[in-house]
């Protein structure tokens, strides 16, 4: 059965189109069937993430017009996962109807990942609606958890189950809240913390998931633990060869800092 999950924040720069490219490409490798929606139609980046071409024919927005198809609006990123982009030429259009649309997937993939937009706003709700969970994105900072606490809400007064959150871009300054406390404050576990890592600001740059870039690192690992924790499964088992790796990665990453 196919599980459409939200991911939303309460404000924008706190990295969710980056977490929700990194998830697909994390779940594809392991055999899912992934697509991934930029439900942020007055503000679409995703496309400038995953290096999708911006003369890409059918978008998001003619699905939602009733223009075009849904089948008709996906690309086939080479990472294997599908992506439907949103229109960066026309940046007043509506995700209204998103749910209605979404009907015609289900059980054809093993996960939809919609990107929502920043904020609490009709963009968020239509996204929200179409879901069957929300995940929450914030960074450690307190006015960054405030306005997640703003999303939480907003999601909950719409019905929908809160999966959790994920704290996102950690440097371990001592003015950063902690996972505790950001559990306390927005009353939802969090599902996992991904550090900040100059390897995905690199990857963000090539416009490539960091996980395609450098798999070993700890944020690709983390968020694969994170995406499949998510389909409610255990990430595969790394063999011998791959934690050896990984732990170099991390050693090297203390020593250079």
């Amino acid at each position: 059965m196919t599980k459409i999950i939200a991911v939303i924040s309460g404000k924008g720069g706190v990295g969710k189109t980056t977490l929700v490219s990194n998830m697909a490409a994390a779940l594809s490798k392991a055999g899912k069937h992934v697509l991934i929606i930029d439900g942020n139609v007055s503000g679409p980046n995703l496309t400038a993430h995953l290096g999708i071409p911006e003369t890409h024919p059918i978008t998001l927005n003619e699905v939602i017009k009733n223009e075009a198809y849904i089948l008709h609006a996906i690309y086939q990123h080479p990472l294997g996962f599908k992506v439907i982009p949103a229109s960066m030429a026309e940046l007043q259009a509506e995700l209204g109807g998103l749910e209605k649309h979404l009907a015609r997937l289900i059980g054809v993939y093993d996960v939809i990942l919609i990107d929502s937009a920043p904020g609490v706003n009709d963009e968020v709700r239509a996204a929200i609606e179409a879901s069957d969970e929300v995940v929450v994105v914030t960074t450690p900072e307190v006015p960054a958890v405030q306005n997640a606490k703003m999303a939480v809400d907003f999601a909950r007064t719409l019905g929908k189950s809160i999966a959790g959150v994920i704290i996102n871009m950690q440097r371990n300054e001592r003015h950063e809240l902690k996972p505790e406390e950001i559990e306390r404050m927005l009353e939802t576990r969090v599902l996992g913390v991904v550090k900040e890592h100059s390897k995905v600001r690199e990857a963000i740059s090539k416009a490539i998931p960091v996980y395609a870039l450098d798999p070993y690192i700890r944020p690709s690992r983390e968020i694969r633990r994170i995406a499949h924790l998510l389909l409610e499964e255990s990430p595969p088992k790394e063999s011998l060869r791959e934690r050896i790796i990984s732990l170099l990665k991390a050693e090297i990453h203390i020593n250079i800092r």
